[in-house]
């Protein structure tokens, strides 16, 4: 994403209450011709969550505001237990603050839950 200007904080536009994933949830995102990526989310709120990816991964060369995706989301005590959130990135933001240091957060707005079998792209 080389002319992408990423806003160092974005204007906050959840107003649910967010709940920090301690432990971070494990969410799979599948794009073609990549890898499948696991990736862990920040936190989450009904409407939305925010993945943290190392500011280095191939991924962030792969997607863009905007775009839509479809994210399995596991349980965090069940990794056979899973959902699937048609989401939309709202924001690409590089993280300066510890312990984020060397990532940035991707916040997602949920679209639709599905169930497990429409994971396919």
């Amino acid at each position: 994403m080389s002319n992408d200007i990423r806003p160092k904080h974005p204007v906050e536009r959840r107003s649910e209450l967010r709940m920090n994933e301690e432990p971070m949830r494990s969410m799979e995102l599948k794009l073609p011709s990549l890898p499948i990526y696991l990736l862990k989310a920040k936190d989450s709120s009904q409407s939305g969550f925010c993945l943290l990816v190392k500011e280095d991964s191939n991924i962030l060369e792969h997607i863009h505001v905007g775009q839509i995706l479809n994210i399995r989301s596991y349980s965090e005590d069940n990794m056979e237990s899973s959902e699937i959130l048609l989401s939309e990135i709202k924001h690409i933001t590089k993280k300066d603050e510890s312990p984020y240091t060397g990532h940035q957060l991707v916040g997602l707005m949920i679209l639709e839950k599905r169930n497990q079998s429409s994971f396919d792209h």
